[in-house]
């Protein structure tokens, strides 16, 4: 039986997962940094209000897409293997990214980008649990910080890209996002399923019956206060992250006015993400230090002040607006690092991936319908992006209502508790 059973190997996966969620950054983002050129020429329109409006459609079926794909993977991964199951995301949102390119309308688009976030949504929530299993004690702190870092690592690499391949066109970019396939085979070779989830599988009493249970679980009396403070944090986490920042860029285009600003928009994603990859490093050393409700008061607070100062203060693109981004950046990056450290904590191996590909990532659905709402907002606006981006991140007083609610009984990742699931509580009981 394979197991992750020394430092050597726990560092392995730490380098897949890292990679893994890099290129998850990078594919995520090519939309968002290439928004008002892609649909300026899939539309054959440079209105502001009617490109912010599609945006949001094809922004929101993405997130779903992530929604179904982290709820189907997590149940799967806790049924077949992390490894295997995080190795078929990835050749999901590889392929379907390259696909993207292929579009002659926005439709097209929206249904590529939907299997994109599908395969986006299993390897974050797969890479993340994997990873909580390999690494023990205050050392997973750590490992958790360098893991959230490779998302805006990812999304630094796809602005660089941008400089040298974006004055070609934006289809150029989606081919490029079908890099990460190459990465499937160094998982192949190198990663392998933790101790705990083999020692699980081992202990199962009955497994036709799992996939339905584990997801049962997540409601009965036990868990039920825990997994809706857990989609309480995470909703206001992404829907700040997602329905504001994915503004940022077309916002540019519009303070620049021009329908391509390369430069401009690229130097700004890479400002906002050398923030967010500062952030994961930071939040990652000071979450046992500050506890686990300030590390996310301290997130959501900032974010909330950033976003508004930004959206309210800059009116050209310059050096307010790449300060500001910056923060944004780093702020905003700042609670996925206490998430993926503390919803692991709350769950017991046999559903510890189902929950957090659950409770986690359904806080995409309120950020799908959040993207809608600021589409819908911009067009109401004239094309405002910054009227949208200021009103939709109150969403971070949300997310710090719900720290009051936040459970501190954690379960401990080393030793998983030996419970049958065929006996398992129902959620109706």
């Amino acid at each position: 039986m394979q197991s992750i059973n020394h430092k050597g190997e726990s560092w392995q996966t730490l380098i897949a997962t890292w990679l893994g969620t890099f290129f998850d950054g990078m594919d995520a983002s090519i939309f968002v940094l290439v928004l008002f050129p892609t649909l300026s020429e899939l539309l054959h329109t440079k209105s502001h209000s009617i490109i912010a409006w599609h945006g949001a459609l094809i922004l929101a079926t993405f997130m779903i897409g992530w929604t179904v794909g982290s709820a189907i993977f997590g149940m799967i991964a806790d049924r077949f293997g992390r490894v295997r199951t995080m190795i078929f995301t990835i050749l999901l949102y590889a392929v379907c990214t390259a696909l993207c390119a292929t579009s002659h309308n926005w439709m097209e688009l929206a249904f590529y980008r939907f299997f994109v976030g599908c395969g986006i949504g299993g390897e974050v929530s797969v890479g993340a649990v994997l990873l909580a299993e390999a690494w023990k004690g205050s050392s997973r702190y750590w490992a958790t910080g360098i893991l959230c870092s490779s998302f805006g690592a990812g999304y630094l690499f796809t602005a660089l890209l941008n400089y040298g391949i974006g004055s070609f066109g934006w289809r150029w970019l989606y081919l490029a996002g079908a890099l990460p396939a190459l990465l499937t085979i160094y998982i192949r070779l190198k990663l392998k399923d933790s101790p705990c989830f083999l020692e699980n599988q081992t202990n199962m009493v009955s497994k036709q019956k799992s996939c339905l249970t584990k997801f049962s679980i997540l409601f009965d009396q036990e868990h039920r206060q825990r997994t809706v403070c857990v989609i309480g944090l995470a909703a206001a986490t992404i829907v700040g992250y997602w329905a504001i920042l994915s503004w940022i860029p077309a916002w540019i285009n519009q303070l620049v006015g021009s329908s391509t600003a390369v430069n401009e928009r690229s130097t700004a994603a890479v400002i906002l993400n050398i923030g967010s990859i500062a952030s994961s490093l930071i939040f990652g050393l000071l979450y046992e230090r500050i506890g686990r409700v300030n590390s996310f008061r301290l997130a959501f607070g900032g974010a909330l002040i950033s976003c508004l100062a930004m959206f309210t203060s800059v009116t050209t693109y310059g050096p307010l607006l790449l300060f500001w981004a910056f923060m944004v950046g780093f702020f905003a990056a700042a609670p996925f690092v206490s998430l993926f450290i503390y919803v692991p904590e709350l769950y017991d191996t046999q559903i510890r991936s189902t929950a957090f590909g659950t409770s986690v990532q359904s806080g995409r659905i309120f950020a799908a319908i959040a993207s809608l709402a600021a589409g819908q907002l911009i067009s109401a606006m004239g094309g405002s992006y910054a009227v949208a981006g200021a009103t939709v991140s109150t969403v971070y007083l949300v997310g710090f209502l719900a720290t009051a609610f936040m459970p501190l009984n954690i379960r401990t990742l080393e030793q998983p508790k030996k419970l049958s699931l065929e006996t398992a509580p129902s959620a109706a009981s």
